[in-house]
């Protein structure tokens, strides 16, 4: 939850941010790398005065990627769909996204391989990476079909953006809790 001081300096923030969209791109690439800097280690936030005014997104989203993601759409869609500051704005909103999946992908991935550490004891290096691939490969094949069935269910065979990251957070709370509960097979 954001409090009402730090919710003004985002909304001062992004005024100043949108006021000038033939920096904007620039800025919000100077912002990502400011929040991965801070997020490895706080004491190193040291902006430069002209981006000073960007601190208070740096520090909210810094530890919070969806979010971000979510700040980038807004960003995004304050803009026609013709216009190029929305594709620069996207392009990062894609680079954001997918380095977040990438990290969450490798968590899930750690999770599970302590887990099976943990039921079936220690492996080599090179047998840990041959599961953990298969592992994904099945969590892939399950995550389609999962997809599938909810789009057999529906009239246009097409499943809207939101409805499909609704559908995948399900999906994937399910493999969550198979990790936790260690529902995961053994070592190959």
């Amino acid at each position: 939850m954001i409090d009402d001081d730090t919710q003004k300096a985002i909304n001062e923030c992004t005024r100043v941010l949108l006021q000038n969209p033939s920096s904007l791109a620039k800025w919000l690439n100077s912002a990502d790398k400011y929040m991965q800097t801070f997020a490895a280690d706080p004491g190193q936030l040291l902006l430069p005065n002209a981006h000073a005014f960007m601190e208070p997104i740096i520090r909210t989203y810094a530890h919070n990627t969806e979010e971000f993601i979510q700040y980038l759409l807004y960003i995004r869609d304050t803009f026609g769909v013709n216009e190029l500051t929305r594709e620069h704005v996207q392009n990062i909103r894609r680079r954001v996204t997918i380095r977040h999946a990438q990290q969450v992908r490798r968590e899930r991935s750690s999770r599970a391989t302590a887990k099976a550490k943990e039921l079936y004891g220690e492996n080599s290096y090179h047998a840990r990476l041959k599961w953990v691939s298969d592992l994904e490969h099945g969590w892939a094949q399950r995550r389609l079909a999962f997809l599938a069935k909810h789009r057999s269910t529906l009239k246009g065979k097409k499943i809207d953006a939101e409805a499909r990251a609704d559908l995948l957070a399900e999906f994937w709370d399910i493999i969550d809790t198979e990790i936790f509960e260690g529902e995961i097979p053994p070592w190959n």
